[in-house]
């Protein structure tokens, strides 16, 4: 009982991983993974193992432009040591020093200190022996003062009280000149000839001056002392002067045999080259940045177009597209970087994704392959601005992509965008060289719009959606399927030509895909081919074959048409958006001719509805939705005997609203206002096919002289042309049951 479990389970993890590799997840990382690969590759730079003393094994260049940090902290420090050199010759760095003032002070006090306590010692003495008693105290300084025996005599015959007053006057007038004024060696004198004035206006006895200003001056030095913390302050100023030196970007850093320095490690190491921490740290810049711009388009796309959301096919296109446009700015940055800018083709996305999905994805698609784009081109603004450009001009301009004048515009288009950004950006930043270079957008112009042609193709096949192209190749009326149903079956051929023109117009109405819907309706009945004689439109004077059959198996042969058309679509290539409408065109609508045939031949027996419903599936689009109403509304306005105006307009009604009635509308998402603008639309083409025509007269009549007026004949029969001569429904065998029930209200209300 183990093994089976085992194999259940292997199962389902094997469905599991198939469901994942084929999902929106999936499809978002592989994305993210290849593009960060491409972006890495281009911005990156390889990292290097290398020591100092050891010799490169390869040219290494700068990836981008930083500074030399050794060469300028360098050039710093030999300006710091040539300022500090000079700095004593330069009087601004230099203070008045307050020791100075107090060493002044000490000096006068200690004078006036010797002369007290030598006349203390000996009051008896005269001057002269207190001067050298006075003297022999000061010692040297009496030197250093450059006082005389004289001077400080001349002190001894002062009074006491006297004394005191010129010692304290003097130690004020010292101390507050050396505090005050900047004294240098060649000031000095100068500022000494000035001391006997400031004594006496600082009220010292006039008699007293000469001999205390002789102390005064002695004491006297030059007061100003090298300021180092301004010094200091200067220096790290004359250092921060000094230019940095630059690694230009492509600049050779060290040549393969060289032996590096330790300012080639730190230049390394600064590039983020010296060993692997900078690469990761890159390498998770760079999947961050890539998984923010895959993350934003996807939110949009989940968020703003679910139609495409649920598509894997659209997502894979998208990421593919994408992909290429990085792949081709990557070579581009390599081979002609100062023109990659302007060459970078990020319309080929953008004009892919609008011409096969819808405008909206290609607009979402185009700001994250240019803020890319911008990051591979190592933050270009320049960059990204023109690839935001050229994306939005190319997918504007191909949406109904039909001819080589669509080419043409797509071309103008893209390289007008790319060359007003370039003219708008040389002029706000005053790039002339980005200026000059502005006809370079219209090359961008003609490689994105030759790409996008020449690889349509391939992204049909590969994603199976449809180009308008591809559509036009298929409306023409030289294709093999449909000249087989000219040939084989004209009657559905023509059917089909009338349905093409009601569905087109329809679409046109409520914005839908008129090229895909009339191709669809071109289309849409291609397996009738199979059994051609079966539907009434090509039985041409023959004998009807369901009166022959049972009315299940007339049912059985009426609805397999939609099946076997796939199968002939599919067996000539045509596109699966196609392929949809033929299978869809009929939804799982009741055949009610051969299903009320059934009933009234099997009265005693139950007759279940769903044996004569077709298989379905309802109509998943508007486009499908508008071919079936359009199949529906021409066969049911065919099968009246009464084609007047009031009769085809209450035939469209009926029809539209018994399918609405009936649920075959309930999967897509038409209106009732879109409905209402479809049935206008029909009535609008009808009116046209079954108009009134005048009645030619007989030509033998008017021979024989009937008289009778050709216009009179013509008003009273005027209708004769607008009425078909289409058989009553019974035995039409097309499987529309809104003929037979319109025909047979219109014969009640007879």
């Amino acid at each position: 009982m183990a093994e089976p479990r085992i194999g259940e389970s292997a199962l389902r993890v094997g469905s599991s991983i198939k469901a994942f590799v084929g999902s929106k997840t999936m499809i978002a990382l592989v994305t993210v993974a290849i593009s960060s690969l491409i972006i890495a590759y281009a911005v990156l730079p390889q990292s290097v193992v290398l020591e100092a003393g050891q010799f490169a094994k390869r040219d290494i260049e700068s990836p981008r432009t930083i500074v030399n940090r050794v060469a300028t902290d360098k050039l710093k420090e030999d300006a710091r040591k040539a300022y500090m050199k000079s700095a004593p010759n330069s009087p601004e760095n230099y203070e008045i020093s307050q020791s100075y003032s107090y060493m002044a002070e000490e000096s006068v006090d200690a004078v006036f200190d010797a002369v007290v306590t030598a006349r203390a010692d000996d009051p008896e003495a005269g001057p002269e022996a207190i001067a050298r008693a006075a003297a022999k105290k000061l010692g040297g300084a009496v030197d250093a003062l450059s006082l005389s025996a004289g001077d400080l005599a001349a002190l001894a015959q002062i009074t006491e009280d006297e004394l005191a007053s010129a010692r304290q006057t003097a130690a004020s007038l010292v101390g507050r000149t050396m505090r005050d004024i900047r004294i240098t060696d060649a000031s000095l004198q100068k500022v000494a000839a000035g001391i006997p004035d400031d004594l006496t206006r600082d009220g010292l006895p006039p008699q007293l001056v000469k001999a205390v200003s002789r102390v005064v001056v002695g004491a006297l030095r030059p007061n100003l002392s090298l300021d180092l913390a301004k010094v200091e302050k200067a220096a790290e100023d004359q250092s921060n002067l000094v230019p940095p030196v630059y690694i230009q970007k492509g600049q050779s850093i060290i040549r393969r045999g060289d032996a590096a320095t330790e300012e080639h490690i730190a230049i390394l190491s600064d590039l983020g080259l010296l060993g692997s921490r900078g690469s990761i740290m890159g390498w998770i810049g760079v999947v961050c940045l890539t998984a923010m711009a895959v993350a934003y388009t996807a939110a949009y796309v989940h968020r703003f177009t679910t139609r495409l959301s649920s598509a894997e096919s659209s997502l894979a296109l998208c990421a593919v597209a994408g992909v290429a446009v990085l792949i081709s700015a990557s070579v581009l940055a390599g081979l002609a970087p100062d023109y990659a800018p302007y060459l970078v083709p990020a319309a080929f996305a953008s004009m892919i994704i609008s011409s096969l999905l819808s405008l909206e994805m290609a607009m979402a698609v185009n700001l994250s392959v240019a803020a890319l784009v911008g990051v591979m081109l190592r933050g270009d603004a320049f960059a990204m601005l023109a690839a935001l450009a050229a994306g939005a001009a190319g997918a504007y301009s191909v949406p109904g992509l039909r001819d080589r004048a669509s080419m043409t515009r797509a071309v103008v288009f893209v390289g007008g965008a790319v060359a007003a950004v370039s003219v708008c950006y040389g002029l706000a930043f005053g790039e002339p060289q980005v200026l000059s270079r502005w006809y370079w957008g219209f090359v961008n112009g003609m490689i994105s719009t030759v790409l996008t042609l020449g690889s349509l193709p391939f992204f049909e096949s590969i994603f199976g959606v449809t180009s308008p192209l591809r559509l036009l190749e298929l409306s023409n009326p030289g294709h093999p399927l449909l000249r087989r149903l000219l040939l084989e079956a004209p009657g559905t051929y023509h059917h089909s030509i009338l349905v093409g023109n009601l569905a087109e117009t329809a679409a046109q109405a409520v914005g839908a895909d008129a090229l895909l819907v009339r191709v669809g309706a071109l289309y849409h009945d291609v397996g009738k081919l199979k059994r051609p004689y079966f539907f009434v439109e090509n039985q041409f004077a023959q004998a009807n074959p369901h009166d022959k059959i049972s009315p299940a198996l007339s049912t059985l042969v009426i609805t397999s048409h939609a099946k076997d058309g796939v199968e002939l679509a599919r067996q000539y290539r045509l596109p699966k958006s196609v392929i949809d409408l033929i299978q869809q065109h009929h939804g799982t609508g009741l055949v009610s001719f051969f299903y009320q045939r059934a009933a009234e031949n099997d009265r005693d027996q139950s007759v279940d509805e769903k044996d004569f419903r077709y298989p379905g599936p309802r109509p998943q689009s508007r486009e499908a939705a508008i071919v079936m109403l359009a199949d529906s509304v021409e066969a049911a306005v065919r099968a009246q005997s009464d084609a007047s105006p009031w009769q085809v307009q209450s035939t469209v009604k009926k029809v539209v609203r018994g399918k609405l009635a009936d649920g075959q509308l309930d999967e897509c998402d038409l209106t009732l206002k879109d409905l209402y603008a479809i049935e206008n639309a029909f009535l609008d083409v009808l009116s046209g096919v079954y108009h009134e025509r005048v009645e030619y007269p007989d030509l033998r009549a008017v021979e024989a002289g009937a008289g009778a007026d050709a216009n009179g004949s013509g008003n009273a029969n005027g209708n004769s042309h607008a009425k078909l001569a289409a058989p009553a429904c019974e035995g039409r065998g097309d499987g529309e049951g809104e003929a037979t029930d319109v025909r047979r209200d219109s014969e009640q209300a007879d």
